[in-house]
């Protein structure tokens, strides 16, 4: 990865940034040509941390990406993965987060409605993401998010 959560701030490409998109590309582990989510999600954690009030600007640039989400595999994929970044390292009470805050509390029926209609969307779309086939099947990737602390169903917003 060549950018970093500063640079896609100026720039105005959060939603590159937080997809790993162009130079937010961040390669996985095993090399596999899949974005690794949890580097670009704590680079941006590692950015927020050091702002006076970085759970507000966390909800602030969550609220900016998902809006600029349409249904589409890639945004989907995407979107699902830094839900599952947020609530790993939540529980694991990483950087400023803590259990005691929940960034769905923060976000509008609207937005909530949003997450759910692509939940749904990347449900009835695995197959369309890159690499799917290879990738455990979305129902048991939905389960492990639970697992991770995500105390919603993100399929019935």
């Amino acid at each position: 990865m060549k950018g970093d959560f500063e640079q896609a701030i100026n720039n105005n490409e959060i939603t590159a940034y937080l997809n790993g998109e162009g130079d937010y590309f961040a390669p996985e582990e095993g090399n596999m040509g899949y974005h690794n989510h949890i580097i670009n999600f704590t680079g941006m954690l590692g950015y927020l941390e050091k702002q006076e009030h970085p759970y507000q600007e966390l909800v602030k640039y969550f609220r900016l990406y998902l809006s600029s989400l349409k249904e589409d595999p890639l945004d989907a994929w995407g979107l699902f993965n830094n839900l599952g970044c947020y609530y790993y390292l939540r529980k694991k009470n990483r950087y400023f987060l803590t259990e005691n805050e929940d960034l769905m509390d923060e976000l509008t029926a609207e937005e909530k409605k949003k997450i759910g209609v692509l939940c749904r969307y990347l449900r009835d779309n695995f197959e369309k993401v890159p690499g799917s086939a290879q990738m455990f099947p979305i129902e048991k990737q939905m389960k492990m998010e639970i697992k991770y602390g995500c105390p919603y169903n993100l399929l019935t917003f």
